[in-house]
Formats: C-alpha cells, structure tokens, sequence
C-alpha cells in the first residue's frame, strides 16, 4: 500500500517539480557553446557570400558552390549538437528541445540563404536582382548580430544586456526585410510584363524574394529562443 502512495503521489511530484530544479545546479557541458559559436560563424560565411555576389555577379556560380558547402558544414555541426544532446544526462527535456529547436532555425538561416541563390542560377538576369541586393546586407547584419549573441551565452551574468540588444536589434532587422518584401511584392505583382519569357522571371524572382524574407523570419526565430535562453539564465 505505502509503495503504490510512493508510486503514485511521490514519484511524480519527484520527477515533476524536483529534478528539474537540480537541473541548474549539475554541471553542464560547455562544449555546447563551441557548436553554438561554430554554427553562427557558418551563418556568418554564407550571408557574406550573399553580400560577395550582389557586388560582383559574375560570381554566381562560384558562390552557389561554396554555399553548398557551408551548407553540408552547418549540417554536419547540426548533427554533432543532437548527437551531444542524446548523452547529455545534465538537463531536462524542455532544455533539449529548446537547444534543438535552435541550432535547426540557425541552420535554416544557412540554408534559405543557398537555397536563394540556388534559385538565381535558375534566371538568365546578367546582373544581381535588385530585391537580393538590398536583402543582402540586412541578412548580412542579423548573420553578425546572432554570431555576437550566441558569444553572450558563455557569460550571461555579465553579457545578458547585450544579448538582450542584440535580439532587439536582429528584430529590428526583421522587420526592415518585412518592408523590403512588401515593397518588392507589391511591384513585381502589378508591374505589366512584356513577353511570356518575363513572366518566368518574375515569378522566379518572386519565389527567391520570398525564400530572402523567410530567412530573415528565421533569424527572428534564433532570437526568440536566444531569449528564452536569457530568461532561463542561459543553456
């Protein structure tokens, strides 16, 4: 009788309210934040190629083939990170998550980024489209603003503030790309075309404007759960 009390009533109220209170207090692995760190860099690399080929076209294929590369990279660090989180036995299952769910959207931002220039080598436009010229440095500048973010985890004691000013800023940014989507959308949707070969192109270029705005609306996602991770003291 008392084991089925214990079973029912203890256990429960044990592993419910207790473990994930001593959570905080085991010692985590650091190793966590090199992939972090790793991660944001290939973020970086890849928003830099963008930038790289809205300056110099002639580059397309080239960055396209480096892109593909950062992609494979960023996949395989993706990897390692759930590999770790399978023999991390210092946190709880809503921390596991939540450090999955982030090094997926990060790696979303790497691959929205090839996936778009992927696209444009699909088009026969002798020069950048100008909707990628201006996505480019505003990526660009989220890519750097998450890199300096995921650097505030190692020390969020003294480094909270600046995390938090780094996911104000990235959705600053965010909503900067909104405007660019909208502006870039309301044109190419009610801009006549002159031949069925234009046409192509433009829904082509709408597909890549899209694919820009979405990467930018991961980057807002990275610094949601980088939020979550200040509000939880870090990860």
């Amino acid at each position: 009788m008392k084991r089925d009390k214990v079973q029912r009533y203890i256990l429960p109220l044990f592993n419910s309210a207790i473990i994930p209170r001593m959570s905080v207090f085991l010692p985590h692995d650091k190793k966590f934040f090199e992939l972090f760190e790793a991660l944001a860099g290939k973020a970086v690399d890849a928003a830099g190629l963008l930038v790289e080929l809205s300056n110099d076209y002639s580059k397309l294929e080239e960055v396209s083939t480096r892109l593909g590369i950062l992609e494979e990279e960023a996949d395989s660090i993706v990897h390692e990170i759930i590999e770790e989180l399978f023999f991390d036995h210092t946190r709880v299952t809503e921390e596991k998550g939540d450090i999955r769910y982030f090094a997926h959207n990060l790696d979303n931002v790497i691959d929205g980024i090839e996936k778009a220039v992927r696209r444009l080598t699909f088009t026969q436009a002798p020069t950048p489209p100008e909707p990628v010229v201006e996505f480019a440095p505003v990526i660009m500048e989220a890519s750097e603003e998450i890199c300096a973010a995921v650097r505030c985890l190692r020390d969020m004691r003294c480094e909270e503030g600046s995390l938090e000013a780094h996911c104000i800023r990235i959705n600053e940014l965010e909503n900067e790309a909104d405007e660019i989507n909208r502006r870039w959308l309301r044109k190419l949707m009610t801009t006549p075309t002159k031949s069925s070969d234009d046409v192509l192109e433009r829904l082509l270029l709408k597909e890549i404007v899209a694919i820009l705005e979405d990467t930018m609306d991961q980057c807002e996602d990275v610094a949601n759960i980088l939020e979550t991770f200040r509000l939880k003291g870090g990860i």
